[in-house]
């Protein structure tokens, strides 16, 4: 049998905390970018250049103001709602929930999210570290499919070149995302098993290798080097 060396972090067991009209849990920090991180032994240090996942919601008709961001390509994933986005590298853009938008901040930039609707809209952010510094600033954004795995970052259908890959999946009862290699997930929503132990919306998974079987509808974000969830 293949040693899995599951661990499984609940949100729950976490601080809450949160920037400007931003709730958030932080539940990865690498101590690459987080002096001090490696101290903090209930949360995930991440994997290669996956430095960064918080999870939480804005509050309604609130937001994160103008702020800066260099040498780091962020990825934030919005189950539902509608986010509104404005910055250095353009405005008026809307992500729709379930919808992805993929920000390479390269030599700077400065934007501003903020919640259109007055309900908490969930959110959950993942940053990495670039393939190299100094690169253009520039951001996409992605459309999910339903019962599909979409590559967000890396791979060979993915957005931005990377050492990582990022996927998230919109899964249906039932399906299931496998990989043989050292990995990091997150639940966003929903009941599943992971290598045979269950798992809730909120938890990270980390280990060797992943077997994940919905037991509901289910949003994860899959995180591993350069290989790919199938």
């Amino acid at each position: 049998m293949t040693q899995t060396n599951t661990r499984i972090i609940h949100r729950d067991d976490l601080p809450l905390g949160g920037f400007a009209g931003i709730v958030e849990t932080r539940m990865v920090q690498s101590p690459r970018a987080f002096p001090g991180a490696e101290k903090r032994l209930g949360i995930s240090h991440g994997l290669g250049d996956f430095i960064f996942l918080a999870t939480g919601y804005y509050k309604p008709g609130d937001g994160a103001p103008m702020h800066p961001h260099r040498d780091v390509d962020i990825i934030s994933f919005i189950p539902n709602g509608k986010i509104g986005h404005e910055g250095t590298i353009g405005h008026g853009t809307t992500i729709t929930g379930p919808g992805v938008q993929v920000q390479r901040a390269g030599t700077g930039l400065q934007h501003a999210e903020f919640n259109l609707t007055g309900q908490h809209t969930e959110l959950v952010q993942i940053w990495f570290l670039p393939p190299k510094r100094g690169l253009r600033p520039e951001y996409r954004d992605i459309a999910l499919e339903q019962g599909r795995i979409t590559t967000v970052l890396g791979g060979s259908d993915g957005t931005f070149e990377s050492k990582m890959t990022c996927q998230i999946g919109l899964l249906n009862p039932g399906q299931t995302a496998r990989t043989g290699h050292r990995f990091v997930a997150f639940l966003s929503n929903g009941h599943a098993t992971a290598n045979g132990e269950p798992v809730k919306a909120g938890d990270i998974i980390e280990g060797d290798a992943l077997e994940l079987e919905t037991q509901s509808g289910c949003n994860p974000v899959l995180i591993q080097f350069t290989e790919t969830f199938q």
